[in-house]
């Protein structure tokens, strides 16, 4: 397994009234993990403000929360699925409110790693097929293999 998904940070079918309470639920895996610090919801928090993570895809909307390296102790990618989506503002603009229904969170312990995955990403995201698998998957085993199927879980 790689070691970008080594922690099992995945939460399927999530209730969350807005970003920000999907953001700390799903940061606060990741502190639990040990792979942040306790200061990376407030980095992400910070980020999105500066630097919108919302992507508006063909058939769902998705978003990429990250933050600088301070925040992290390993490189590590989470994901969350919402049962009904939260506004985030879309990358690139400054208020166009997008509904999203899944999250891919980053905590990247080196600049370099965050256009590479970033770029990934972006590629997977492509197939709206496997962006409709992984809303639906709700278990680790079968992320892993959505993982895999999406080359994500190459360093």
């Amino acid at each position: 397994m790689s070691d970008l998904f080594d922690a099992k940070i995945a939460l399927f079918n999530q209730h969350a009234d807005s970003r920000d309470e999907a953001l700390k639920m799903l940061a606060d895996e990741f502190v639990k993990a040990g792979v942040a610090k306790d200061t990376f919801y407030e980095g992400l928090i910070t980020r999105e403000a500066n630097f919108p993570t919302g992507l508006s895809l063909n058939n769902m909307c998705v978003a990429i929360p990250h933050t600088d390296v301070e925040h992290v102790n390993r490189t590590q990618i989470g994901f969350m699925s919402l049962d009904e989506p939260v506004e985030f503002i879309e990358m690139g603009t400054d208020d166009k409110k997008i509904p999203v229904k899944m999250l891919f969170m980053l905590a990247l312990k080196e600049a370099h790693q965050q256009l590479d995955m970033l770029m990934k990403l972006m590629d997977a995201f492509q197939n709206d097929d496997l962006i409709d698998r992984f809303y639906k998957v709700d278990n680790y085993e079968d992320f892993y293999k959505l993982i895999e199927e999406a080359k994500l879980d190459i360093e």
